[in-house]
């Protein structure tokens, strides 16, 4: 989406549906900070990728969130 301008106006129109239905919006497969800054510009409320973690087995969740919440983004 940070390349292409038809992929961010998607990206834009479909925050802004999910949006003016009261819903939340999760983006999916978020792979660097560019793109989750722009989503985060766009009023995108969550997002998941590899940017932010790889997949880890369960029994690790719980300590890669208590990690995660510590040093959240401002």
């Amino acid at each position: 989406m940070t390349t292409c301008g038809h992929d961010a106006t998607i990206v834009r129109a479909t925050i802004d549906l999910g949006r003016s239905l009261g819903l939340g919006v999760v983006a999916e497969g978020v792979e660097d900070a560019e793109v989750l800054t722009s989503l985060e510009r766009l009023g995108c409320g969550a997002a998941q990728g590899y940017f932010m973690c790889r997949p880890v087995p369960a029994d690790e969740l719980d300590t890669w969130l208590e990690q995660a919440l510590t040093h959240t983004r401002p």
